[in-house]
């Protein structure tokens, strides 16, 4: 989904560019041309002045000025940017022709449905499924990471949390600081808990790895890896415990990144 919506930002703003050589007016009697301006994120130098925006594997302009009739300057950037130093989900709608930023409702449809305790018990998976990506982590197998070493950050240590509703928790988890991130939760409760892992809450979107059903008197151990390059924009890491029925949740977690 995400690899359409590059590729489709490619081609517009190579149209984009074209007009603006071309000179071309738009109906209001404004005219877009490429930017010799740059993008700062968080005070972080993103695109250097004039400079270009890779995009796949191709190079468009980094930002694209619009004057208008009355000689005003608008900056445009392209969408993708939002995701790529935001961590904002951004997607294009071929059916309504148009960009879509977060939650939508698009395609979906609603059913109602009866599930019983047994079937909540049963709907989950009791194992991870090593390999899915999401943002810049990547689901691995714990084998590889080296717990012989000190972590180089601990968010939980052995954190024990009693909940009627859950316990969650985040950390900023830059690849310079270690390459794995090791979550480990037991537990301690008479009741299954559900295990969550993924990016923060954006614009209602929550993307997640698969959740995980933990038995009582389980301890469950997963491993992410940090794709090199991950910038603090985006390497922020959220996990939680919650009841799968509407049990108390009684957990010890553990988080902690490693080289």
């Amino acid at each position: 989904m995400m690899k359409t919506w590059k590729q489709f930002m490619a081609g517009m703003l190579t149209v984009v560019l074209i007009a603006a050589m071309a000179g071309t007016a738009l109906a209001a009697g404004g005219k877009l041309q490429v930017s010799s301006a740059g993008v700062v994120v968080i005070d972080q130098a993103k695109v250097e002045p004039g400079g270009t925006y890779t995009v796949g594997k191709e190079q468009i302009p980094g930002v694209v000025d619009y004057e208008a009739a009355n000689g005003k300057s608008y900056h445009y950037l392209p969408a993708q940017m939002l995701t790529d130093y935001l961590n904002i989900w951004n997607n294009w709608s071929e059916k309504r022709k148009s960009v879509v930023l977060g939650a939508t409702m698009e395609g979906v449809e609603l059913e109602a449905k009866v599930v019983t305790d047994e079937e909540q018990l049963n709907e989950r998976p009791k194992t991870a499924e090593l390999g899915l990506h999401v943002g810049p982590f990547t689901e691995v197998p714990p084998s590889l990471v080296d717990t012989t070493k000190k972590p180089t950050q601990v968010i939980d240590d052995k954190t024990r949390a009693q909940s009627v509703t859950g316990y969650g928790n985040s950390g900023i988890f830059l690849p310079e600081n270690g390459k794995y991130i090791l979550l480990t939760i037991t537990n301690n409760g008479t009741s299954q808990a559900r295990c969550q892992a993924g990016l923060p809450l954006r614009l209602g979107v929550w993307d997640r790895f698969p959740s995980v059903a933990l038995d009582p008197g389980k301890t469950i151990t997963r491993a992410f890896e940090i794709a090199e390059g991950t910038t603090a924009e985006a390497a922020e890491f959220v996990y939680s415990a919650s009841p799968t029925l509407t049990d108390e949740v009684d957990v010890t977690v553990s988080l902690m990144q490693y080289r």
